[in-house]
């Protein structure tokens, strides 16, 4: 009887009391877990330098292989709000060892103050490890953002004039610096008068993302942003062709002089972002520097600067442009 009742006490004891480390076992149902920190909300900020799990919410398609990903705040009255040049480092891992985890930067296309989602457009790659991951994911799962800003930042009348060339979904770092020197009040309440020109290159008329939104801010404010289009073969070539701001064909020294500021022109930029086959044209940047960021390694570097540390080359170091005033996302 009594090795009965202290067999008993004891099956309850064990059942009362669990080592400390039992309550955490779900964390290990998803093996990104220990990577994620749900972080005290600092005031106007929805993200952290730590990673934090945001789940998908929606999946709309837009061509054959590029399709545009919602993911929901924590809170629907959460306000995206990112700075520029800004950026989110998405993470998953795919494996149990520290150095089994795939990391891509993306900057998302959504408007500041827009409350409880930000979008990300992004293009499939065959051996893209971070790409057949969302494409792979389903309405409900999780993925891993932190926000991570670069080393060039936007300020307002930083420049008089910065010049954009963008190709595909390399539009989007662009999209956000538009936006906010043309919409955003600024903390400091002072006026943006900076000019921005973009250069949008695709493969054809029906590859432009969200051409309409670059269409409308250009004549909104016509004053201080431009817009031109080039495409690699045109679907149709006569209407294309009908508006002075179309261009057909890669990148070519004339139309760098007749959409970005002139080599000579004082207190300006010219951003670059875009395939590598693109920066290497226009600004002779090498395959194999850009190759750590591109080439379906696990883990980007963390130097997210590694482009510019190459000597200009290509259309813009023919034309003259100094260095120092191209930056290469």
């Amino acid at each position: 009887m009594r090795f009965a009742l202290s067999c008993l006490v004891g099956a309850v004891g064990a059942w009362l009391w669990r080592p400390p480390h039992e309550s955490s076992v779900a964390c290990y149902q998803g093996i990104h877990n220990p990577l994620s920190f749900r972080n005290k909300q600092r005031p106007g900020q929805v993200f952290s330098q730590r990673y934090e799990r945001y789940q998908l919410g929606e999946v709309i398609p837009i061509t054959s292989d590029v399709a545009l990903f919602r993911f929901l705040l924590h809170d629907p009255e959460d306000e995206f709000n990112l700075k520029p040049c800004s950026t989110l480092q998405a993470c998953y891992k795919y494996g149990v060892q520290p150095t089994e985890q795939c990391q891509r930067f993306y900057t998302p296309v959504t408007s500041n103050h827009t409350k409880g989602f930000f979008d990300l457009i992004v293009k499939r790659k065959t051996e893209g490890l971070m790409t057949n991951h969302l494409f792979g994911m389903h309405i409900g799962d999780t993925l891993l953002f932190r926000s991570v800003a670069f080393k060039i930042q936007y300020r307002p009348n930083r420049w008089q004039h910065v010049g954009m060339i963008g190709g595909g979904t390399g539009f989007t770092p662009f999209l956000q610096i538009i936006r906010h020197a043309l919409t955003e009040r600024w903390d400091s309440g002072e006026v943006d008068k900076t000019r921005l020109s973009f250069l949008f290159c695709n493969r054809t008329e029906r590859h432009i993302l969200l051409g309409g939104v670059f269409d409308d801010l250009a004549e909104r404010f016509s004053n201080r942003f431009r817009v031109f289009y080039t495409i690699d073969l045109a679907v149709d070539k006569e209407t294309w062709m009908k508006k002075s701001n179309h261009f057909l064909g890669y990148v070519s020294p004339e139309m760098v002089k007749a959409s970005m500021p002139a080599p000579d022109e004082k207190n300006k930029i010219i951003m670059l972002c875009g395939p590598d086959p693109l920066l290497s044209h226009v600004a002779g940047t090498p395959l194999s520097t850009m190759s750590s960021m591109s080439g379906s390694l696990n883990i980007q570097p963390m130097a997210t600067d590694i482009n510019n540390l190459v000597s200009l080359g290509g259309i813009l170091g023919e034309l003259g442009y100094d260095n120092n005033e191209v930056y290469r996302f």
